[in-house]
């Protein structure tokens, strides 16, 4: 396979046009289909030009190696969402918790483990952070407001009476 092929591949995973895919790298639509049908090279700077814009691993693009997208955790969280359905709050209460260092992120863990299972194997295993530290983490600027950026606007919560 070619690099002119794998350039369509990716062009048509990302549901653009020649012309839609030729402005985001700076080429003409003519430009684009020179390209894939092989009538045409590519130089090295529009091979870092797709890459750069569209997420594209390189090694990919020039050999056909490897996987099509980087592997970023951009591209990893958009590919958990779409797998599990998640939305935009859930997308954010996961981009949070790996924002957590790793001891605030024991620190959920045993909130959560405290709130979803009152066994005592599953309290020993989260002992690890002591009452104090979860108490002081509940308690900062940086927990308060990440809980308040992803609580619902209160409008959400009320129900009608239909």
């Amino acid at each position: 396979m070619t690099i002119g092929e794998r350039i369509k591949i990716l062009r048509k995973e990302k549901n653009l046009s020649m012309e839609d895919f030729g402005a985001v790298i700076g080429m003409g639509k003519s430009a684009v289909s020179r390209i894939e049908n092989g009538v045409n090279g590519t130089t090295d700077q529009t091979i870092r030009s797709i890459c750069r814009e569209f997420g594209v691993n390189e090694h990919w693009l020039r050999t056909g190696e490897g996987e099509m997208f980087e592997q970023t955790r951009e591209t990893v969280l958009d590919k958990l969402c779409a797998e599990y359905d998640l939305g935009a709050e859930h997308r954010a209460i996961v981009e949070g918790f790996l924002d957590l260092t790793p001891q605030d992120r024991d620190v959920v863990l045993k909130y959560f483990h405290n709130v979803f299972s009152r066994s005592t194997s599953h309290a020993a295993q989260s002992a690890a952070v002591p009452d104090s530290e979860a108490q002081r983490i509940a308690e900062s600027d940086e927990y308060k407001s990440l809980v308040e950026k992803n609580e619902p606007p209160e409008k959400e919560l009320r129900t009608t009476a239909g």
